[in-house]
C-alpha cells in the first residue's frame, strides 16, 4: 500500500469516528509524547552520568601516566646508578685484586732473598767455623811447637 493511499485511509476512518476518537488519539499521543520526553530526559541524565565518569576515567588515566612516566624515569636513574655502582664495584675488586697479587708477589720475591740471605750466612758461618777450627788447630800446633822449642 502507498503512503498516498494509507493517508486517504486514515482521513476517511477519522471522519467516521468522530471526535471522541480524535480525543482519544489525541490524549494517547500525549501519552507517548510525554512518555518519550521522560525517556529523552533519562537518555541524557544517564549521558551527563557517563559523561562524567568519563572525565573522572580520564583524570585518573592522565594521572596514572604520569605517575609512570615519573617511576620509568626513576627506574632508568636507578638502572644508570647501578651500573656506575657495578663497574665501580668491578674496578675496586679488580684494583683490589691487583694489589693482592702484587703484594703475594712481592713477598714470594723478599723471601726468595732472604732464603737466599739466610743460606749464603749459614754457608760463611759454616766457612767461619771452619777457619776458626782450623786457626784453633794451627794455634796448638804452633803452642805445642812452642813449647818443644823452649823445652
Amino acid at each position: 500500500m502507498s503512503l498516498a493511499m494509507e493517508e486517504e485511509e486514515y482521513h476517511k476512518l477519522v471522519m467516521r469516528s468522530g471526535s471522541e476518537w480524535l480525543r482519544t488519539e489525541i490524549k494517547r499521543l500525549f501519552q507517548e509524547l510525554s512518555e518519550t520526553t521522560r525517556e529523552k530526559i533519562q537518555a541524557a541524565e544517564y549521558g551527563l552520568v557517563v559523561l562524567d565518569e568519563k572525565q573522572q576515567l580520564k583524570q585518573q588515566y592522565d594521572e596514572l601516566e604520569l605517575e609512570y612516566e615519573t617511576i620509568r624515569q626513576e627506574m632508568e636513574q636507578l638502572k644508570e646508578a647501578f651500573g656506575q655502582a657495578h663497574t665501580n664495584h668491578k674496578k675496586v675488586a679488580a684494583d683490589g685484586e691487583s694489589r693482592e697479587e702484587t703484594l703475594i708477589q712481592e713477598s714470594a720475591t723478599k723471601e726468595e732473598y732472604y732464603m737466599k740471605k739466610v743460606l749464603e750466612l749459614q754457608t760463611e758461618l759454616k766457612q767461619s767455623r771452619n777457619v776458626l777450627t782450623n786457626t784453633l788447630s794451627e794455634n796448638e800446633r804452633l803452642n805445642s811447637v812452642a813449647q818443644e822449642l823452649r823445652e
